[in-house]
């Protein structure tokens, strides 16, 4: 491996984390220390082709994760946003941006091309901002949203217009061969969105590989680009295509779990790349042009941004935050002054101008943000914009689109996610279930039950839940690995949400505890009937409501909800055992005694649980019918082996 390769990424990582944590210890963005980190080392590393190679990537999945969020249903739910605001807000800079050019001595067609780049806002840096201050599914979370979508298409666009703008002709011989291959790369898209890929994300997570579906996800996203980039079509387009062919899917929030690890890799390079363009002799010499053309795209973006907002009939506080939100250059416009550099729309020295301005676009908006409450004051002593405590409501639409909240989330479709699903039904308790398994949630969307596919354990998977609004989280995990991983990040996400555990092994309680679990139930207990009641009594749900619940239940022949109170789980857990423990198997099929095997691992079988009678006398001959609950006692480590045999 090249020696030198290895130096300069060391240097660029150490580099990375000092300046980090110094901006962490300061309370100031990451964002602005990956610039600063690039900047520092401009001089120190002489070859950037590789650094900017891998940056590219972070371009490419970042493009990825934005087709992958949008979904059909997300956007018809703020579409007048979308549509008209973004509309508005694009074409409103535009307008202002190019007369600022033009009177900056560019060209009409620079003076353009300048204004496409300041138009696009940091959909990264926004969506940061609102996920940090929790205003995502706020009034002007919803519209600054819309806005965002419109701008991460509208990028499409100009990307495919940037060489017309730069002087390039259409070859009219060659149209029919171009028109040709998109209307092939049409096709087999809608082939692949239609039944390729849905089945081949299908049999990958029935196999709950996680390598086999992470590399089929990374081949769907590399070979779309490549694909699109042999007829032409940029490679940015490409990775948003590949998003779209699975947004659309079950496996879309889980996909986003997988992919948002090299996203944020490489985008974290992308940025310190960005830094390493930076001139530093030429930024400081003209940092008085850089900082006063700060000002006004600032001024400008905030004006097009507050113009669209009272266009849309908003009121003047929400127009105000999200003309804040908005007003800063987006990383895609590093991309397109690229692009704008090769076409020759910029010069090198205009290039590193804007790069400096574009950073310091990026790096006021956390701190302009928190300065919202002071600029609506201020702006309120204008008449026109006077604002009330009460405020001017949002048209109705806005006001529709609630999110679900206080809710409670089932983590597995087994016996116990059936039963707290019909319990939750039962009494009208909003709830929403996730599964690994891709069989079970189709069936049961089928039937309109709120599932989705993924792991509990991804904080996309949990967002799409909308944990950070839920009451109560229910955990069924089959392993503690994967309960502690799931408990960890609902916590992160939710600190307040309350979480329920059912664990298999009575050793296991403290360590779920101690991860921040509230409640843990053994298995052994038939655990559906004390998970059933806690999350009723979390509601202030009457007793005999309960009771006449439980009642329904059994006659159903739910005869897991059992009459066990905390006292006898009390008593239960204060009984230590010597050498011995026990242990529990459901059955799930007809079977005897002899076919499984107890024998061979050395344990005893104490009894059988079958509705409402039990069994202690249970020879060789006895048969075991479906959903009979077998108990057995003996050395844990035996026990162990029995599971693993059967």
């Amino acid at each position: 491996m090249n020696i030198i390769l290895l130096q300069n990424m060391s240097i660029i990582l150490i580099t990375a984390v000092i300046v980090l944590l110094i901006f962490n210890k300061l309370k100031l963005p990451t964002m602005i220390g990956l610039f600063i980190t690039g900047i520092v080392l401009g001089h120190a590393i002489n070859d950037t082709t590789l650094i900017s190679s891998l940056s590219e990537l972070g371009v490419i999945f970042l493009l990825f994760i934005i087709g992958l969020e949008f979904s059909e249903e997300k956007f018809s739910s703020i579409k007048r946003y979308a549509l008209i605001g973004g509309i508005l807000q694009v074409v409103i800079t535009t307008f202002l941006i190019s007369i600022l050019g033009m009177f900056l001595g560019l060209n009409l067609n620079s003076a353009i091309f300048l204004s496409f780049l300041v138009a696009f806002s940091s959909t990264a840096i926004v969506m940061k901002v609102m996920q940090q201050k929790h205003i995502t599914h706020s009034q002007q979370g919803r519209v600054t949203l819309g806005i965002l979508i419109f701008q991460d298409i509208a990028v499409i666009i100009v990307i495919l217009l940037t060489p017309i703008l730069g002087g390039q002709q259409l070859e009219m011989a060659a149209l029919p061969t171009v028109l040709l291959k998109v209307v092939g790369l049409g096709a087999i898209i809608f082939v692949g969105a239609k039944w390729f890929i849905p089945l081949a994300l299908r049999d990958a997570a029935k196999t709950k590989n996680r390598d086999l579906f992470l590399l089929l996800t990374l081949f769907i996203c590399m070979g779309t680009t490549f694909a699109t980039s042999l007829i032409g079509i940029g490679p940015e387009l490409g990775a948003f295509i590949a998003g779209l062919l699975i947004s659309n899917t079950d496996y879309s929030h889980q996909t986003l779990g997988y992919i948002q690890p090299f996203q944020d890799v490489f985008l974290s390079l992308f940025f310190i790349s960005i830094g390493l363009m930076v001139n530093l002799h030429l930024f400081l010499a003209n940092i008085g042009i850089i900082i006063a053309l700060t000002a006004a795209i600032l001024l400008i973006n905030f004006t097009a941004t507050l113009i669209t907002g009272m266009a849309l009939k908003l009121p003047s506080k929400v127009s105000i935050s999200i003309a804040i939100l908005l007003s800063q250059i987006g990383e895609f416009s590093f991309v397109l002054a690229r692009e704008g550099m090769a076409y020759g729309l910029m010069t090198k020295e205009f290039f590193s101008i804007f790069l400096g301005v574009s950073i310091l676009t990026m790096s006021s908006t956390p701190f302009l943000e928190k300065l919202t409450p002071k600029i609506v004051k201020a702006f309120s002593k204008i008449s026109y914009f006077k604002v009330d405590e009460d405020l001017k409501t949002l048209p109705e639409e806005i006001e529709e689109a609630q999110e679900i909240q206080d809710h409670v989330i089932l983590v597995g479709m087994g016996l116990n996610g059936k039963q707290m699903a019909k319990a939750c039904s039962q009494f009208h308790i909003p709830y929403r279930i996730v599964d690994m398994n891709p069989v079970i949630v189709e069936n049961n969307q089928a039937l309109g039950i709120p599932i989705i596919y993924g792991k509990a354990s991804n904080e996309s998977v949990l967002k799409e839940l909308n944990i950070t609004s839920a009451l109560c989280i229910v955990i069924s995990a089959s392993t503690l690995e994967e309960t502690l991983k799931t408990i960890d990040a609902a916590k992160r996400l939710n600190p307040d949400i309350h979480i329920i555990v059912r664990t298999r092994y009575l050793k296991y309680i403290d360590e779920v505890i101690d991860a921040g679990a509230d409640e843990v139930i053994p298995k052994e207990f038939e655990t559906s009937i004390m998970m059933f009641t806690r999350i009723m009594d979390y509601y202030n749900k009457d007793i005999d409501e309960i009771t006449d619940a439980v009642n329904d239940l059994r006659s159903d022949n739910y005869d897991a909800f059992r009459n066990v109170t905390s006292e006898d789980i009390s008593s239960y857990l204060n009984y230590k055992y010597t050498d011995l423990e026990i242990d529990s198997l459901r059955v799930s099929e007809n079977t005897h005694l002899d076919d499984l095997p107890f024998k061979e691992n050395n344990l005893k079988v104490t009894g059988v649980v079958r509705g409402e009678d039990t069994f202690i006398e249970v020879g060789s001959d006895f048969k075991f019918l479906e959903d009979d609950l077998i108990l057995f006692i003996g050395h844990r480590e035996n026990i162990n082996k029995f599971f693993e045999n059967i």
